[in-house]
Order: C-alpha cells, then structure tokens, then sequence
C-alpha cells in the first residue's frame, strides 16, 4: 500500500503561470515578435537543455502551421558535440549559422534565442553573430538580460520549468496572433 500524499505533494509551483502568460501576451514585446514572424522568412529558434527542445518542438509546429516562414532548430547531435568540443560549447550556434550560411541565405532570417536565466553564453554569441551580420534576433528568456542590446520578452520567473512550460504555450499562441490555427484533437 501506497503512503497517502500529502496536499503539498498535489500542488505543483508553476508561479501563477496563467497571469505570467497574460502579462507576457500583453506587452510590447510580444507584439514586436509577432510583428517579426508576420514576414517571409526563415526563423531560427535555438536554446539549451529543456528549451533546446522546445525549440526543436516548435521549429517543427511552426515550419507545417505557418506557411510563409521555414523555422529551424539545431537538432544535429554530432554536430553539437564534434563543434562543442573543436570550438567550444559557447560557440555551437555560431558555427551552426556560419556553416549553413545563415547571413548569405537572403530571406530575411531571424533568430530566437530561448534562455531560463537570459544570459547563457552560447545564445549571447548568437546574437552577437546576428549583430554583425545585420541579421534580426529577439530573446525569450526567465530573467531580464540588461546587458543585451535584442528585444526581448521575459517571463520573470524562479524556476526552469516555468519558463520551458511558458515558452512551448507563448510559440502556440503565436500561431493564432499570426492569423493561423492549431489542429484540433
């Protein structure tokens, strides 16, 4: 027989989620990557840990429910791990963009970077990379980065999984500001 659980055992810390989405959906920066995703072009969604998977999740939602961008995550585990160890982790994603030919591609390629705490220095690097290629770039991100020059949409939040739940909910309701649906069930 099972111990019976306690109540604190039931509720979950997810840091009033809904009023963060609310609070996240009505700002500013929200609708300036909504008004970055209204365009032709192709979007590169990059992040660490639990939000490389997002990232990865969402590239692929995005990619088949809007039909005017083409998003991309870094999914290539030989690739991270062959980059990381010749050049460094903090540098994966700038040689991912510098291989692929990011800045040379045309199509007016953005890219977003998912970071809980807003300053990991693999996606700071990326953006550095877009600065110096004229290349737009927007951080989704648990904890203001004040020391970024990117737009960027901060849920202010303690934990990662608040952060990861909140970023996955924030791409799907991009769907629908961008006039598209998700499938039903």
């Amino acid at each position: 027989m099972s111990p019976a659980l306690s109540v604190t055992h039931l509720t979950a810390d997810f840091e009033n989620l809904e009023l963060k989405m609310h609070q996240a959906l009505s700002s500013s920066a929200y609708t300036q990557l909504v008004d970055l995703l209204s365009t032709e072009r192709d979007v590169y969604v990059v992040g660490n840990g639990g939000l490389h998977y997002v990232a990865s999740h969402m590239a692929t939602d995005l990619s088949r429910l809007l039909g005017h961008l083409s998003v991309f995550s870094f999914d290539s585990v030989g690739f991270i791990t062959s980059n990381a160890n010749d050049h460094g982790y903090e540098n994966i994603y700038t040689r991912w963009f510098e291989t692929i030919g990011v800045s040379s591609r045309g199509n007016n390629p953005l890219i977003i970077g998912l970071s809980c705490s807003g300053s990991s220095t693999n996606i700071i690097n990326a953006f550095n990379f877009a600065a110096k290629n004229n290349i737009d770039s927007f951080l989704i991100s648990g904890k203001v980065n004040r020391d970024i020059f990117v737009p960027q949409l901060c849920f202010e939040c303690q934990h990662y999984h608040t952060v990861e739940a909140l970023s996955l909910m924030l791409f799907y309701h991009l769907v629908h500001s961008l006039g598209f649906e998700c499938p039903k069930i």
